[in-house]
């Protein structure tokens, strides 16, 4: 399972008023993201970025790949991943965000079934917890819990997320050598520690530094040969 990685970039246009903005981040939960070329159906690459209302957002989108919190505007937006030839999934309307409010955007699907999950952040804590993204649509319903990361064992459930919800759960003030994983514990889909998506964070303790929250993201499994990513993968988060 690989964490989450972070990737920037913004729109050269004109940003709202703080007081008009909301704060998203950018994901892509689907494992192959294809379109007709020439009648064929093709994927798009490896050479794909995010566009925002035709505003290119991200230079580099891919499995996986995630960006910061960036400022949006609040209301309806339209997102298009893109190929450096130009041929595009999208454009995929997104939910009406609304300002003052922090979101996470999923893009999952296969062709030619794409959409955009829109995931409301909970609010900041200050204590320990874990939550779960549902963002797999093969998989209606999902069980997470907690784990003792230094002998990979004491699965606990904690609870169980429906496809395009997300599901919090307190740890309390503050563990350590503590992870997430998804699925039933018998039968886990994927293990996230802390560390493997800060590796300061030795000790696996939550919080760290300002993130109070391990975040599991559950996406469709990348398939084909040698392949080793997903469908579990991790954020650090307030």
């Amino acid at each position: 399972m690989l964490s989450l990685s972070a990737c920037g970039g913004s729109s050269s246009s004109t940003m709202p008023s703080q007081a008009q903005q909301a704060k998203v981040r950018y994901i892509d939960g689907a494992p192959l993201l294809e379109t007709l070329i020439g009648g064929v159906l093709q994927g798009l690459g490896n050479d794909v970025y995010l566009q925002v209302d035709s505003q290119t957002v991200v230079s580099s989108f891919t499995y996986g790949s995630m960006t910061t919190f960036l400022p949006t505007a609040a209301g309806v937006h339209s997102l298009t991943a893109r190929n450096t030839e130009g041929y595009a999934v999208g454009p995929l309307q997104t939910t009406s965000l609304a300002a003052g409010k922090r979101y996470t955007l999923v893009l999952v699907g296969s062709y030619p079934n794409y959409k955009v999950l829109t995931f409301e952040e909970p609010a900041a804590s200050n204590e320990a917890g874990i939550s779960l993204y549902e963002a797999s649509p093969s998989v209606p319903d999902a069980g997470f819990g907690s784990y003792t990361v230094s002998t990979n064992s004491g699965f606990k459930q904690l609870g169980t997320a429906h496809f395009g919800d997300i599901v919090t759960v307190s740890l309390g003030k503050s563990v350590t050598n503590t992870g997430g994983y998804v699925g039933p514990p018998s039968k886990r889909l994927g293990e996230i520690a802390p560390s493997q998506v800060n590796t300061f964070d030795t000790n696996n303790a939550l919080p760290f530094h300002k993130a109070a929250r391990l975040s599991l993201f559950l996406f469709d499994p990348a398939t084909g040969s040698g392949t080793t990513s997903g469908p579990v993968f991790g954020s650090l988060d307030q």
